[in-house]
């Protein structure tokens, strides 16, 4: 046995060296090799025991620590000298742990070694990858907030704020998920925004009117306000089987989601497929739903108020705003094929000052009906009390003529009478506003002969 530089090499498997017990001792990884061969000559018994060894066997130290089949890419040897140890910090993905390590050459019986001393410091990286985790989420979520706040675009904002969080979470999807009624008032829940990673599929066109009852395990939980949570998706295929299969079908394997409420009522969720990091925190997508509800919440405001402003409160048809607007839309475009009808009701004064206007809006409602039932609503405008004007677009001159026919003969079956109409088509009209005073004039000169024939 021989000593230099306070180091010990002992035979294999000798426990009488001093050195040896010493070493054995320390919680550290510290091992010998032969810095040209890459041969271990020694290791601890800490070492032995991380890496599941009863005795040293003679071997190269990147096939035992690192499971290569030639000398490690970030090897330090290079950078070594006697005189101080050279320090970094590295991963091993074999044992899944962090280390802080630190290598220096030695002299044993006058040839040079390498000794290596790694301190597991595998705690103390995930503490500060947790707090740095957090920072990245604070700021992220401060983002979110403000592009909430400040972008005028609502439906934008939100697909910039899931964006940013399904990036923090390094996940294949983040999206929203609304409930809402089909056209069978059923319940249902459709994805309204989605957020897809590079290389991954949308599903937002998949995922439209799916039945309440598919996420009802979900949908519990979020009533009490908690996340949902799902760690590896075959736990869920025996007892949610049709669930366990729109999942599937996706190529999701994990998720979080969290609920959005309005006004206290569960309104959908906001979700994260497949994340990668920050696996135990949902603060942000907490807080993101809190700020998302907001936005959500005075989009539905502003939807609700451009309806009242855009539309007739009695007949639900165009009001006069809307009509402006389709007018100025109209007149910016190539016009082909358009039909303009002009209606004024006659005998309404008289209805309401003989019977009340209850019976005037009655007569009123009961004749926009009819007027949708041969035309679209959308092309109905109500720009006065008893006046109407149709816009209608890429309609054939005999079908247009054929429907106010139809529509003519129903009213008359119901309402003899109530009716004075001025309509034109033109298959390539050049000014919409002219078209609109030759049906107002029609429409007039309709009116006049009813008079004139109720006088005769």
């Amino acid at each position: 046995m021989r000593r230099h530089d306070n180091f010990h090499i002992c035979p294999v498997g000798d426990g009488s060296c001093l050195s040896n017990a010493v070493a054995g001792a320390l919680d550290g990884i510290i091992y010998v090799n032969d810095p040209e061969t890459y041969e271990l000559l020694w290791i601890n018994n800490n070492c032995m025991r991380s890496f599941g060894l009863e005795r040293l066997e003679r071997q190269k130290c990147y096939k035992l620590f690192q499971g290569l089949d030639a000398p490690c890419p970030f090897c330090p040897l290079g950078k070594l000298n006697f005189d101080s140890f050279y320090i970094w910090e590295h991963y091993n993905s074999k044992v899944n742990r962090h280390f802080l390590v630190k290598d220096k050459l030695i002299l044993h019986e006058g040839r040079p070694l390498h000794i290596e001393i790694a301190t597991d410091i595998t705690e103390k990286v995930l503490e500060q990858q947790l707090i740095q985790q957090k920072l990245e989420s604070e700021r992220t979520l401060i983002k979110c907030v403000r592009i909430l706040l400040e972008e005028s675009d609502s439906d934008l904002a939100i697909e910039k704020a899931i964006a940013l969080a399904g990036k923090q979470y390094n996940a294949d999807r983040c999206y929203v998920f609304e409930t809402a009624f089909d056209v069978n008032n059923h319940r249902v829940v459709h994805n309204t925004h989605e957020w897809c990673a590079p290389g991954v599929e949308p599903q937002i066109d998949t995922l439209q009117n799916v039945p309440i009852a598919v996420v009802s395990p979900w949908m519990e939980l979020f009533l009490s306000s908690r996340e949902v949570v799902i760690e590896d998706v075959e736990d869920i295929r025996e007892q949610h089987p049709e669930l366990y299969a729109l999942l599937d079908r996706q190529h999701i394997h994990r998720l979080f989601a969290v609920p959005l409420h309005l006004d206290g009522i569960l309104t959908g969720f906001i979700g994260v497929d497949n994340p990668h990091d920050c696996l135990s925190d949902f603060t942000l997508l907490h807080s993101l739903a809190y700020f998302m509800d907001n936005t959500i919440s005075r989009t539905r405001m502003a939807d609700e108020l451009r309806t009242i402003s855009l539309h007739d409160s009695l007949t639900g048809l165009g009001n006069r705003n809307a009509y402006q607007a389709a007018c100025k839309q109209l007149s910016e475009g190539v016009l082909r094929n358009t039909g303009v009808i002009y209606i004024d009701l006659n005998n309404l004064k008289y209805i309401n000052d003989t019977y009340g206007h209850e019976k005037g809006d009655e007569f009123i409602t009961s004749l926009s009906r009819i007027f949708s039932k041969h035309f679209r609503s959308s092309d109905i405008f109500r720009i006065g009390g008893d006046e109407f004007v149709f816009l209608c677009q890429n309609i054939a001159q005999d079908m247009f003529h054929k429907k106010i026919r139809n529509m003519r003969i129903e009213c008359e079956r119901k309402h003899p009478g109530a009716l004075s109409l001025g309509a034109l088509w033109e298959a390539s009209p050049s000014n919409l506003e002219a078209m609109i005073r030759e049906g107002d004039r029609r429409m007039y000169q309709e009116k006049r002969r009813s008079k004139a024939a109720a006088v005769v």
